[in-house]
């Protein structure tokens, strides 16, 4: 009897607790309701035993599906950080996991409440902006196939045209319910302090952003800047020179711009203060250019406009250069020896840099044409106007370009004529075939500031000052990759130089050096290099001067001079370089009379 009842009585007022239960609970958190409909009231009454489960359903339905009480909220105002098991905590990963509203922080850790704020306004903005989109969605108009027109005869197979597929609508914003926008209220009032703390702290960089756009420097353009700083002493050399170490600079500040993506318009200002140890000796005799340094030359740390630059592609192969002032052909066109080519970061004396002919622009004005037929052969055309100095006034040259007074302008004076042929016979050697025309109408500058005095006019005597000159130029360069790390590089040129005018008279001046770098030497983007070479030398000179009734045959250099170089660039970062470099020239001015001079300097480079 005791077991009749406990079965006929105890069964179904279990069962209805059971389902009782599941009317409360949600459908999607209540495990109940997943059962299929045919279970035996024995597995019911299993399932609804389980006092576990039970309460697991009972927290999940009280957590999201119904409205907080006054007790979790008043725990969400006071406590002082948000834990995952918090009705705050829970309820912002639900609407997060239903929206995508918040940046949560993943995993299951406890929260200060400004973070929870911060994640709980990013949930805020998401939700609005749901709503402010949500739209009706219109109804789509299903096309009509027009049934082909019957032709008489009929085809055999009549052409009927497909249907239209139907546009795809994109997907609809997930719709935002009633209770989940009052479940976010009751959020938004227990952290209101905390939100408002993180509105301010927007609010703040909001401003500070538009006081940077307002400040910025420019969307279209870049600024890369150099200094170089160098201490640099000289020994040796003629008796009457006098010797001493320097401290110098040199500072470019470049603004690269850009207005479509591939043109370029380059404006660089300078300043450096960088003088020649010629300048040092006694007598004009002397006084040699032979050890320059890579980045020579001085403005007394003025700060002057060096360079003004148009670059942009005529076709996909084809580059044109514009310069208004300092033309460069080492600039624009590849020098075949890549390592010892920069003055910040290579050698550290103008000669061992590249060879003289790419000097003949001489920061004058321009255009240029860099053409590629194919990635193993190019070609380069150019015309520039060099600066032209004073002769007798040490440090002008003035820009003779834009001077509408005689032997000056665009064509009426100094000029030069510059191709250069490039081939690549593989990947690992490139060689080069340079030809140049010059005219020069103070004599001066044939060979770029490099060599001897005679080497870069040829024709000058104490007779006459100013002797107009032109030159042909010719120079076979390349460069090979000998390893990944290690590259020779080498040039050699010959220039035949013609005094104009009735006297006439021709001279040759021959140079030529070999290179060697090895790169990551030492530590990564570190290099090693090498210079063996004749900087110009005159070897002929045809071109005699009458002074005073004596005949003086021209200007010959009679010895030679031997170029060794030796540095070692050390990067310590991607903006940090320091170069000590030592130069041994043995007979100055091609002239064994002179001792041989030893240059030392340490170049510290910034790049910014």
């Amino acid at each position: 009897m005791k077991k009749f009842l406990q079965t006929s009585l105890l069964s179904p007022i279990l069962i209805g607790l059971a389902v009782w239960t599941a009317g409360v609970a949600p459908t999607r958190a209540n495990p109940i309701n997943t059962q299929s409909p045919t279970a035996t009231p024995q597995s019911t009454a299993t399932q609804s035993a389980a006092p576990a489960s039970l309460k697991v359903t009972t927290s999940l339905a009280t957590t999201v599906g119904n409205e907080p009480s006054a007790e979790q909220i008043n725990q969400a105002t006071e406590s002082v950080e948000v834990k995952p098991g918090d009705w705050a905590y829970q309820t912002l990963q639900s609407l997060n996991a239903k929206y995508g509203c918040s940046d949560m922080p993943t995993g299951n850790r406890s929260l200060s409440r400004e973070e929870f704020a911060t994640s709980l306004n990013g949930c805020v903005q998401s939700m609005e902006q749901l709503v402010a989109r949500r739209k009706p969605r219109k109804a789509v108009k299903k096309r009509r196939v027009v049934a082909p027109e019957v032709v008489t005869p009929p085809p055999s197979t009549p052409d009927i045209a497909p249907p239209a597929p139907t546009p795809v609508q994109p997907p609809a914003p997930p719709e935002v319910s009633q209770q989940d926008l009052d479940q976010l209220k009751q959020l938004v009032q227990s952290f209101g302090t905390e939100l408002q703390g993180v509105d301010a702290r927007i609010k703040a960089l909001d401003g500070k952003l538009a006081e940077v756009k307002d400040k910025s420097f420019s969307t279209t353009t870049k600024l890369v800047g150099e200094a170089i700083f160098a201490v640099t002493g000289l020994t040796g050399g003629p008796s009457t020179a006098t010797r001493s170490t320097i401290f110098s600079d040199r500072v470019r500040l470049n603004f690269r711009s850009s207005f479509t993506g591939k043109d370029l318009l380059l404006v660089r200002l300078q300043s450096r203060n960088s003088n020649s140890f010629a300048g040092s000796a006694t007598t004009s005799a002397a006084k040699t250019n032979m050890a320059k340094l890579g980045f020579e030359g001085s403005d007394e740390n003025a700060t002057t406009l060096h360079r003004l630059q148009y670059q942009m592609p005529l076709a996909p192969t084809t580059k044109v250069f514009v310069e208004a002032v300092g033309s460069e052909f080492n600039d624009n066109y590849y020098t075949f020896n890549p390592e010892h080519q920069s003055a910040g970061t290579g050698s550290v004396t103008r000669f061992g840099r590249f060879a003289p002919v790419y000097r003949l622009s001489n920061e004058g004005a321009g255009i240029g044409v860099d053409h590629k037929f194919s990635p193993n052969l190019g070609l380069v055309l150019s015309y520039a106007v060099p600066r032209v100095g004073i002769p007798g006034v040490p440090g002008t040259a003035p820009e003779t370009v834009s001077s509408p007074t005689a032997n000056n302008g665009l064509f009426n004076g100094s000029n030069v004529l510059f191709s250069q042929v490039t081939v690549k016979p593989s990947d690992d050697v490139s060689l080069g075939l340079v030809y140049a025309h010059s005219y020069h109408s103070a004599g001066s500058g044939i060979s770029g500031g490099n060599g001897s005095n005679f080497a870069n006019n040829p024709f000058r005597s104490t007779a006459v000052a100013l002797v107009p000159a032109s030159a042909n130029h010719y120079n076979l360069v390349g460069s090979i990759n000998l390893s990944k790390d290690l590259i020779l590089s080498a040039w050699g040129g010959l220039t035949q130089a013609t005094r104009e005018g009735a006297a006439g008279g021709t001279a040759d001046i021959w140079n030529y050096a070999a290179t060697l770098a090895a790169k990551d030497f030492g530590s990564p983007g570190s290099t090693l290099g090498f210079v063996v070479g004749m900087q110009p030398k005159v070897t002929s000179n045809s071109a005699s001067s009458l002074v005073a009734g004596v005949v003086t045959p021209g200007n010959v250099d009679k010895d030679t001079s031997l170029h060794l170089e030796a540095f070692y660039k050390y990067k310590l970062n991607d903006n940090l370089t320091i170069t000590p470099g030592l130069l041994m020239l043995t007979n100055p001015e091609h002239n064994a009379a002179n001792p041989t001079e030893y240059l030392g300097t340490i170049r510290t480079t910034f790049a910014f």
